[in-house]
């Protein structure tokens, strides 16, 4: 791997990173505005816990608050998601490294 990419993964690391950081602390502020319960019931929707039913009069309930929730969730799941990809990229080529 040439120098400038491994650059690029260690800057995609700490981008990531804090982007993960940002979405925790939008989290956790939109969920204080929504409460406990509300968080709960998004939780068992985002999860695909609801029946077929339950899921179409639940989707009828659905605020700004609880939409932003849901892309909040599902903008940290591809952080994560990525973050893992690209650390199992530097482990790979480190070990190699090593080698």
């Amino acid at each position: 791997m040439k120098p400038e990419d491994e650059e690029f993964l260690h800057d995609m690391v700490i981008q990531l990173d804090e982007t993960i950081r940002k979405l925790v602390i939008e989290e956790r502020e939109i969920s204080e505005k929504l409460g406990a319960v509300r968080v709960e019931e998004l939780k068992e929707f985002w999860q695909q816990a609801l029946s077929e039913e339950e899921e179409r009069f639940f989707r009828i309930t659905l605020d700004y608050w609880d939409r932003t929730l849901i892309r909040v969730w599902a903008h940290s799941s591809r952080a994560h998601d990525t973050r893992v990809r690209v650390g199992h990229t530097l482990m790979k080529l480190n070990s190699k490294l090593k080698a």
